[in-house]
């Protein structure tokens, strides 16, 4: 069966998606690689704030100008991950793929960790279902209003700048009007502001491909998948004509689920740390930055990669990383 281990070292790649500082970024990629020299790594790259170098010094780094637009938020990230699975295969034949950010870095020896991921019961990442009952009228429904990102029809609004004539007045009342009527038809009409992403949406609700057997699944876009497992996500649940693939484009913050609910559908993530350790800061909506004094919570929690990593205030955890991971 494919992903059995073997005596040799496991086939991995390391699929990195990027879109700036290229310094930090070679040096996660040749961080990788000198835990585990026999990994592969292939940078999935957004070239418009950015070029990277085409070619680089080491063979066992690729980089991959996919040419979309990754706005935060957006299905073009969904897509770019699938392209870029897609090439990791196609060039290296891989037993493993393991999908990170160019924010991230190891902290622990890879070759262990891809031998524990290989003999896993399932595919590694995070992943729960979501549950949501809406209701008419000015009170919100029940659950998690998260799941109305993937069971709304969304379009993108048109360019808000063209508002700016208005008097102040009047742009705030038309925001109290769509405030209200998001959540008096809350049952089949919608209103969404993706602030780090492209604004604002609005969305009708539609058939969806979820049951109470096979529901719509929420998590981290940071997941390792088995060969078999990529095959599957890549040749069926979301090939090119496939209905999800289709379904999952005019969803909303797509990426945080169109991977792990046809992962989840068919087995449930192994039992094993997530693939990346973040911690989250409500108040920002951001990532917070990991830094030395993080070192002892970072190594007790067995995750192979921790994000959000900075150039300069995280220097010195990149230093202690190096030395423990080689």
């Amino acid at each position: 069966m494919e992903g059995e281990l073997n005596d040799g070292p496991v086939r991995a790649v390391y699929v990195v998606l990027t879109h700036r500082n290229w310094a930090q970024v070679r040096r996660l990629a040749g961080a990788i690689l000198a835990s585990s020299p026999d990994a592969r790594v292939l940078l999935a790259h957004d070239a418009r704030s950015e070029v990277f170098p085409a070619h680089v010094d080491d063979p066992r780094i690729r980089v991959f100008v996919h040419g979309l637009e990754c706005d935060w938020g957006s299905w073009e990230l969904v897509e770019a991950t699938l392209r870029a699975m897609e090439r990791a295969r196609e060039l290296w034949d891989p037993q493993l793929v393991t999908l990170i950010s160019g924010d991230d870095y190891p902290m622990r020896r890879l070759p262990d960790w891809e031998r524990e991921a290989l003999a896993a019961s399932g595919w590694i990442g995070e992943a729960h279902a979501l549950t949501y009952r809406p209701r008419w009228g000015r009170r919100r429904g029940e659950g998690d209003d998260r799941l109305n990102r993937y069971t709304f029809f969304w379009f993108r609004a048109s360019d808000e700048n063209r508002s700016l004539g208005l008097p102040e007045w009047l742009r705030a009342f038309a925001s109290r009007v769509r405030r209200a009527l998001a959540v008096r038809l809350e049952p089949v009409f919608g209103v969404r502001y993706v602030a780090r992403g492209r604004g604002r949406y609005f969305g009708v609700r539609r058939p969806t491909p979820f049951t109470r057997a096979m529901p719509c699944h929420i998590g981290a876009q940071w997941v390792a998948l088995r060969r078999h497992e990529l095959d599957v996500l890549l040749d069926e649940d979301l090939a090119p004509r496939s209905r999800l693939r289709r379904f999952y484009r005019r969803t909303i913050i797509p990426d945080e689920s169109a991977l792990v609910t046809p992962l989840s559908w068919r087995s449930a993530p192994a039992d094993l740390p997530p693939v990346t350790l973040y911690q989250w800061d409500p108040v920002l909506d951001t990532t917070i930055t990991w830094t030395h004094n993080d070192l002892d919570r970072l190594l007790a929690s067995g995750a192979p990669f921790c994000r959000k990593i900075d150039a300069d205030r995280s220097g010195a955890l990149m230093d202690s990383l190096d030395r423990l991971i080689a």
